[in-house]
């Protein structure tokens, strides 16, 4: 029996049923002389004891380790979802160290840091030389200005270049040297760091003297690295510029043929001879059609003045002297606006638009791209760790569905947006089944909260009072009609403030008596009384979910706030007192209670469709301006430094003898309309002029005193700005605008139907960013284009779990 239980093999059901102290059992058994027991043969394991207690010590460690692999599936799992929840490549390293740095890297902390330090860097303009530390730009009553020593605003520099560099360092070491060559703006920034160190150490060495400073010029790179839709938008103007080239050079074309017949039908006579007038028969003055030519002189003053007639700048000053002498010449100038600026000019506009709207929709449809192979990464890390959990260690291509615990608990490790947090978990609340198990498919439904729009909470309901004539008044002023009667109210208001303030503006703000005082007691006291009962009616939560009547609040606690301050120094306005005139306390009260006033009828614009919607477009653009207005400040601050390079000191106040009407300067020119605050003496005055040119409002006025101060080729610097700021940005700015008006005007069309079909009254108006407005134009990616990038992912092999 012994013999034939020694050949026996066990199998593997029986060797689980081995006890851990099998060894102490043989040498308890030796030792009194017993048979041995026959749970498990000899011959199935004659492996020497030591080396076997060895085997139970790895099996304990890789228990360990295959649960620290648990953990960092989990972790990774966590940083996909946030790089799918920011739209951010997950081609960066995995393993769990790089994973710690890197949610370090783009914790709100750092970001805040790196803001900050950009923010320092680009603000040492105004202290650096030439200094803006003064009350004015204006050469004549400017003063000293207060230089700050050398090597303090350099320190200062240098700190920061130095966290710029770690900054760059750790995003080379996440994604590896290989992004150096793959993404172009990190290569860029680690240039210009290397350019700025560079000069940096030579102004230093030159004892900060030096006239020309390369590295302010590109300082702005920071600021574009570090956003990457200001990326797109400047890849959308790289696509756009071969399009606006080519009307641009139409544009060009049809100002310089222009121009020759400008020169042409307002040249001057070559004759000495004098003319006979045709009407009177006497001798016409010498050179009488000089007047008309003022502006075509020569080839590159006709230019000139036509390119700033294209932007009406210098209309009718440029058209009036040939209109007075033939009333024809004016078909002239009309011609050459109609074609330049009503058909180039708005052609370049549709051309932004068009561009602007297929480069970002392509853009978006690259960013849905790397959010759901985000997603696909988090769902194929969260396999590996069920496939590593399951008992008989299956293969992960066999793994087809993800524990909805694990999907619980990286939603609640990641650092995304809370509410967006609180609607996933309530879509896997939803979805929880049996065997809390759930597919690829079911996953991606789970995350597409993250791409609806986001709802605003159900109204609150309404607590009716149990008494009668309570519950009718509660009625009264919970109706939607009460409310159309206190905009009409605060209408009535305004339309009183503008007659007083017409018929009796002095004794209305100085009097204590007067007229608009009364008028605005009586409302003030109705407007507390209003949200007094709209409180109590609605109830404190049904009254803070609307956001007018949060707003109507605050004016109405204000507004009641000061008029009791008016009523106990200056008592109430109708009854019989000493009336005080002149105080300048009444006057201030009296005007701040009215522009609130006139505020608060800002909420009859939710009410009316139209308004709402461009009201809604303008906060959205003011949402989208941290990236769009980012451009703007870009090229401003380039061109601000770029000025100072180019004109520092090149014109200069020189007081005018006011006798000497000889010496007198040129009406309409620099000196005669007092521009000498405007110049680019430094950071400050060179972006205020940057500003007026940008307005093109007397912009020519520029270009002349300039031109005149240096030489001709200084207009090269003012038409690009011109051109970047008003004819490029400033367009990309209303296609902007366009799209997202119309995508919240289609919108609200469709709601109206909805709420005629359903019979709702109620329409919201949702604010969009860039992703929302072309969100329902994206095509969902396909699953080969998903998997195909991660298989390619050089960090985490998915060879093994690729299939779908």
């Amino acid at each position: 029996m012994e013999d034939s239980n020694t050949n026996r093999s066990l199998s593997p059901d029986q060797d689980l049923l081995i006890p851990t102290n099998y060894d102490d059992e043989i040498e308890d058994a030796a030792g009194n002389g017993t048979s041995r027991p026959a749970l498990r043969p000899l011959s199935h394991n004659t492996t020497p004891l030591s080396q076997r207690q060895n085997s139970r010590g790895s099996q304990g460690l890789q228990e360990s380790s295959t649960g620290e692999s648990d953990d960092l599936k989990l972790l990774q799992a966590v940083v996909f979802l946030e790089d799918a929840a920011n739209y951010r490549s997950i081609d960066h390293r995995v393993d769990k160290r790089s994973i710690q740095m890197y949610r370090l890297y783009f914790s709100s902390h750092i970001a805040l840091l790196r803001h900050f330090v950009i923010f320092v860097l680009h603000i040492l303009a105004f202290l650096e030389f030439p200094s803006s530390l003064t009350w004015t730009s204006d050469s004549r009553t400017r003063g000293n200005r207060i230089n700050i020593s050398c090597g303090v605003t350099e320190s200062i520099e240098f700190v920061c270049l130095g966290l710029l560099l770690w900054d760059a360092f750790m995003k080379i070491y996440l994604h590896g040297w290989q992004s150096l060559r793959i993404n172009k703006w990190l290569a860029v920034e680690c240039v210009v760091l290397l350019v700025s160190y560079v000069d940096l150490f030579v102004s230093l060495g030159l004892g900060c003297s030096e006239t020309v400073r390369v590295r302010r010029m590109l300082r702005p790179i920071f600021i574009i690295q570090n956003s990457s839709l200001m990326k797109k938008i400047l890849n959308c103007l790289r696509k756009t510029l071969p399009q606006v080239v080519g009307v641009l050079v139409l544009m060009v074309l049809h100002i310089y043929v222009f121009t020759l017949f400008g020169m042409l039908l307002f040249s001057k006579p070559n004759t000495d001879d004098l003319p006979v007038d045709d009407w009177s028969g006497s001798p016409k003055e010498r050179n009488s059609t000089s007047s008309e030519r003022v502006y075509f002189k020569t080839l590159t003053e006709s230019f000139m003045s036509l390119l700033v007639l294209l932007t009406t700048a210098n209309n009718p000053d440029v058209t009036t002297p040939a209109y007075d002498k033939n009333r024809l010449y004016i078909i002239f100038f009309i011609i050459f606006l109609v074609i330049g600026l009503y058909c180039f000019m708005n052609m370049l506009t549709a051309i932004i638009y068009n561009q602007f709207r297929g480069y970002f929709l392509r853009s978006m449809q690259s960013s849905l791209l790397r959010r759901r192979q985000g997603e696909r990464m988090a769902f194929e890390a969260l396999k590996q760790r069920q496939s590593h959990g399951n008992l008989r260690r299956m293969e992960i291509s066999e793994v087809l569905n993800v524990s909805l615990g694990d999907l619980k608990v990286v939603v609640s490790q990641a650092n995304i947006d809370k509410n967006t947090k609180v609607a996933i978990m309530e879509a896997i609340t939803e979805s929880e089944t049996v065997d809390d198990l759930v597919s690829w498919e079911d996953f991606l439904r789970i995350l597409s909260v993250m791409e609806k729009e986001k709802k605003k909470k159900p109204k609150p309901q309404i607590r009716r009072f149990q008494n009668p004539h309570l519950l009718r008044l509660q009625k009264i002023f919970s109706h939607k009609y009460y409310t159309f009667f206190g905009n009409l109210m605060a209408f009535v208001n305004v339309i009183l403030i503008t007659a007083e303030l017409a018929t009796q503006y002095d004794k209305s703000l100085t009097s204590s008596k007067s007229a608009l005082r009364i008028i605005n007691f009586l409302f003030i006291l109705y407007y507390v009384i209003e949200q007094v009962f709209i409180f109590v009616s609605l109830g404190w939560r049904r009254y803070a979910w609307y956001r007018s009547h949060i707003f109507d609040g605050i004016i109405v606690a204000i507004l009641a706030v000061f008029e009791i301050i008016t009523v106990g120094l200056y008592g109430l306005p109708f009854l019989s007192g000493k009336e005080v005139n002149g105080d300048l306390v009444l006057w201030n009260i009296v005007r701040v209670i009215n522009v609130l006033i006139m505020i608060r009828l800002l909420r009859i614009i939710w009410y009316i469709k139209v308004m709402a919607i461009v009201a809604n477009t303008l906060l959205d653009l003011i949402r989208n301006l941290q990236s769009f207005g980012g451009i703007l400040i870009v090229i401003y601050y380039s061109f601000a430094i770029l000025g100072i390079e180019l004109f520092y000191g090149v014109i200069e106040y020189k007081p005018q003898n006011n006798t000497n009407v000889t010496n007198m300067p040129e009406c309409g020119s620099y000196a005669q309309l007092e521009y000498w605050a405007n110049n680019f003496d430094d950071f400050a005055a060179a972006l205020v002029v940057l500003w007026d040119i940008m307005v093109v409002n007397n912009w020519h006025v520029f270009l002349e005193a300039y031109s005149a101060a240096t030489t001709k080729w200084s207009y090269i610097y003012f038409i690009v700005w011109w051109l970047l700021s008003v004819v490029i940005v400033l367009n990309l700015f209303t296609a902007l605008i366009l799209e997202n008006f119309i995508m919240k005007w289609d919108k609200l069309k469709i709601a109206s139907r909805r709420r005629t079909r359903s019979g709702s009254t109620s329409a919201m108006l949702y604010s969009m960013t860039v992703h929302d407005m072309f969100r329902q134009s994206l095509a969902e990616p396909q699953e080969e284009d998903i998997m195909g990038h991660l298989r390619r992912h050089r960090f985490m092999n998915l060879s093994e779990s690729t299939r779908y």
